[in-house]
């Protein structure tokens, strides 16, 4: 079988180099082609990101519409490892929250026990008023909270790291799992427009359905080692530019050039795929 050719491209370019990671195909044994045009489409994506960004920033400055307040709550899910002696209460006193809401965040039954070395899920919200224009561009100080979120990704995006805390981009059973040399992640799947969320917070560096073999493709970039990609999709709710936290939703599920109804969804470090599931929570229920 013959391999993509990302696995023999390494450029210098963020934005190129995971567009030409990406363009393999769901098998190794499919053709790669369609890598140079995923390239292609790609610095043509960051580039009108880049326009959009400059034209809003403009316009921001220059509304002088009627505002309104709008209120945005962001829900973030963070990791938490299981230490020797602890036990639920403790966890949720540890993390300012109920025994119950760790019952419910990671499907565990009421008589559940802990036990060492267990990944937890701990989900936080953050609700955040902006001031919007008529049109519904953030204006004053909602702006400048939008522009300081993106610096603050663009610079998570740049840093290396040796590993990312997932949360399950959808809530159907695993399908396809991962198979090495085999399959790019595994397949999940559900119904058609059932939720898709990024799987950890992260910055778009492509949004569209240029790539024939994954249908409606998302890739989310969190750290300089990691990226994710989410696939098949009938509907896309962000654009390449965009920032998005995780638990955020960025999809509706769907069948797009594929057989089934469900997400493709790829882990890649350093532009090479690897199995998702020792980075996600345990316990589905």
């Amino acid at each position: 079988m013959l391999r993509s050719r990302f696995d023999r491209t390494r450029a210098g370019l963020a934005g190129l180099w995971i567009a030409v990671a990406i363009s393999g195909c769901a098998n190794v044994g499919q053709q790669g082609a369609s890598a140079d045009n995923a390239a292609s489409d790609a610095q043509a994506a960051a580039a009108a990101a880049t326009a959009a960004s400059d034209a809003a920033a403009q316009a921001q400055q220059a509304a002088s519409d009627a505002v309104t307040s709008r209120t945005v709550t962001t829900t973030k899910t963070t990791p938490y490892r299981v230490k020797r002696g602890d036990t639920l209460a403790g966890i949720a006193q540890k993390n300012n929250c109920s025994v119950k809401d760790l019952l419910a965040w990671n499907r565990m039954k009421p008589s559940a026990h802990v036990k060492k070395g267990q990944v937890l899920r701990i989900v936080t919200q953050q609700t955040v008023t902006i001031t919007v224009a008529a049109n519904g561009k953030p204006v004053g100080s909602g702006a400048s909270a939008g522009s300081a979120d993106s610096r603050q990704m663009t610079a998570q995006t740049a840093r290396a790291a040796k590993s990312v805390a997932l949360a399950w981009p959808a809530q159907g059973a695993v399908v396809e799992p991962f198979q090495a040399g085999e399959t790019r992640g595994i397949e999940i799947a559900g119904k058609a427009g059932d939720p898709v969320r990024a799987a950890a917070d992260g910055k778009v560096m492509y949004a569209g359905t240029g790539l024939n073999e994954y249908g409606s493709l998302i890739i989310v970039q969190h750290n300089k080692d990691f990226l994710t990609a989410y696939s098949h999709n009938r509907k896309l709710l962000v654009k390449t530019g965009d920032v998005v936290h995780q638990g955020q939703q960025i999809a509706e599920m769907g069948n797009e050039n594929n057989t089934r109804v469900s997400v493709l969804f790829e882990l890649r470090h350093d532009g090479k795929p690897v199995d998702p599931m020792p980075y996600l929570p345990q316990g589905r229920g």
